[in-house]
């Protein structure tokens, strides 16, 4: 009898665990180094999903240094409304320095498991460079639900962006610039 309870009791705790799979959560950027002034993209990308195995939910975080960079908007990638009814309801909320992402799919199980891509994008985040640095973006993944709602692992990975300067035109070329005009100048009247 006490073994019978036992290994209830395992598969009990077994069922209550998460979904253990070779998922990553990881953020790219579309360039590594960008200047001042200069907008740069950042897909976040999610692979390790098969057959078996499809996301329903996510609720996630990014963190940037708000001295570097500006948050501008957010484009929703399209696997979690596979229907296309547009019941999904994607919701991004800000504050200094974060980018809270929250998106759940009303598909069916079914629609989820056969049409999700095993690897894709969830979002784009788009920002703009305000002052030269370097910028980490942190990747904190609140929950992910695979297609029955149940939780699902996964790994995340970080990025940077390199930020520098505009490069200011020095003080010498205007001199520069106004004797080449007065040479081409007495050019044209030495020819004319």
């Amino acid at each position: 009898m006490y073994k019978k309870l036992l290994c209830w009791g395992a598969l009990l705790y077994a069922l209550t665990l998460p979904v253990q799979a070779g998922v990553v959560v990881s953020i790219n950027p579309a360039a590594s180094e960008i200047s001042e002034g200069d907008s740069v993209g950042f897909s976040i990308d999610i692979t390790g999903l098969d057959s078996s195995l499809a996301l329903s939910s996510y609720e996630l975080s990014v963190g940037f240094d708000p001295a570097l960079l500006h948050f501008d908007s957010v484009i929703f990638g399209n696997q979690l409304d596979l229907a296309a009814q547009g019941q999904n309801f994607p919701s991004v909320t800000t504050e200094p320095g974060w980018v809270h992402l929250i998106e759940f799919s009303f598909d069916a199980s079914t629609v989820l498991l056969e049409q999700q891509a095993d690897n894709f994008t969830l979002a784009n985040l788009y920002f703009t460079a305000i002052d030269s640095g370097i910028s980490s973006l942190n990747l904190s993944l609140h929950s992910l639900a695979d297609s029955e709602t149940n939780l699902i692992d996964a790994n995340s990975q970080n990025a940077s962006v390199s930020i520098t300067s505009a490069v200011p035109l020095p003080s010498g070329i205007w001199l520069f610039i106004s004797g080449l005009g007065l040479l081409l100048r007495r050019q044209r009247v030495l020819q004319g």
